[in-house]
């Protein structure tokens, strides 16, 4: 028998367990003031890379916006999933290598299944899941992505076009918008909320470091996929020494790829206020992190939009992807090298010497850094 004071239409419902407002406040269905009737059901398609996965973020204000009331599940790989630790804005993230994941599509149906980017994997999640309305893309039975309107034809056609993505001089904040059918004024920064725990653990490393003035965050890696999006030791050791000759620090931040790349950089410190993040953080620790830094070096790679959800400024790198994509939300500064006509290439690999992140001078870094040292508030504390 159903209890007739069940609201089986409310967020928090967890079926298998009391939700968390009575189990934690005590509240019954009949009188609860946490009630939060889910009047949308909207379902998220995006794979790819972490770094594409948290820029992405940045469509939830405009997807609740356009869909008041909306419970947003968000289907993602696992090296993702970490990402949402905290996120308000999506209420479940499912797992491509979670077979419930497939049983859920086949049961449920949701008002709005959206696929911003034309992955194959991710265009028939979409396509297969059940819902009243697409946008984006899917996959048809031919095994063809298929573009759902202008917008994402324009994205797909940029994609297999090198003269297209060369051309391009919008943001993927505004191209993807217009992919999902949103408004893109109604965008906002990618979201990456560190827990409570998170920003302890960060703020007590950090204070544990005889840090000298302010702590510049150096990311020294760019992820796997194009070799010449990391910048090369040689400048980040220069960089090193023009940050500490001014009498500041730098805290260098990276992933597992990076753990040699870090010794090399300590090694050749020689004593300076150079400290090492470690290369094994969970992306709250990332983000903690990055919060105590007065601004950061980085490739086009997952810490822009790290710095970005967490509204650090960040001085970013670029070669062989697109400047004109990134959005750094009037934080930032985008150095490109001079005098090459081969930038925005998309080449894993090529045989130009000096290629392009070797043409990136250090004391053009450093000056961008200073200048938003200057302007920037103190990290927080």
């Amino acid at each position: 028998m159903n209890d007739p004071d069940l609201k089986t239409d409310c967020r928090h419902v967890r079926w298998d367990r009391p939700c968390a407002p009575h189990k934690q406040r005590g509240r019954v269905c009949s009188t609860c003031d946490e009630y939060s009737p889910v009047r949308h059901r909207v379902l998220v398609v995006k794979l790819a890379a972490t770094g594409d996965v948290l820029r992405t973020t940045s469509f939830l204000h405009a997807i609740h916006t356009t869909w008041p009331q909306a419970k947003v599940t968000w289907i993602t790989r696992p090296s993702a999933m970490g990402l949402f630790h905290g996120n308000t804005l999506v209420d479940e993230v499912l797992s491509t290598d979670d077979a419930v994941t497939a049983a859920r599509l086949a049961t449920e149906t949701f008002d709005v299944v959206l696929c911003p980017d034309a992955d194959p994997d991710a265009a028939a999640l979409a396509a297969m899941a059940r819902g009243r309305q697409r946008r984006g893309y899917v996959r048809d039975a031919e095994g063809r992505v298929v573009a759902l309107g202008s917008g994402a034809a324009r994205w797909l056609h940029m994609g297999l076009s090198d003269a297209a993505k060369k051309a391009n001089r919008a943001t993927y904040q505004h191209l993807v918008a217009e992919v999902l059918g949103l408004d893109p004024k109604l965008v906002r920064e990618p979201i990456l909320e560190p827990s409570v725990g998170d920003t302890e653990w960060a703020r007590s490393f950090v204070h544990a470091l005889p840090v000298r003035g302010r702590l510049v965050g150096l990311n020294t890696g760019a992820g796997g996929r194009w070799a010449y999006k990391q910048w090369t030791r040689e400048h980040q050791e220069s960089f090193v020494r023009l940050v500490t000759d001014a009498g500041d620090s730098v805290l260098l931040l990276g992933g597992p790829e990076e753990v040699e790349r870090h010794r090399q950089l300590l090694a050749a410190a020689g004593g300076r206020p150079v400290f090492d993040g470690g290369n094994h953080n969970s992306f709250g620790r990332f983000a903690a992190l990055v919060d105590r830094c007065g601004a950061i070096v980085t490739s086009d790679s997952l810490a822009t939009h790290v710095a970005a959800a967490r509204k650090v400024p960040a001085v970013v790198l670029f070669g062989p992807t697109s400047s004109h994509e990134i959005e750094l939300y009037g934080r930032g500064t985008k150095v490109v090298p001079p005098g090459l006509d081969c930038l925005c290439c998309y080449l894993p690999r090529c045989d130009r010497v000096p290629h392009c992140q070797a043409s990136i001078e250090p004391n053009v870094v450093f000056a961008a850094v200073q200048q938003w040292l200057a302007a920037s508030p103190v990290p927080r504390s």
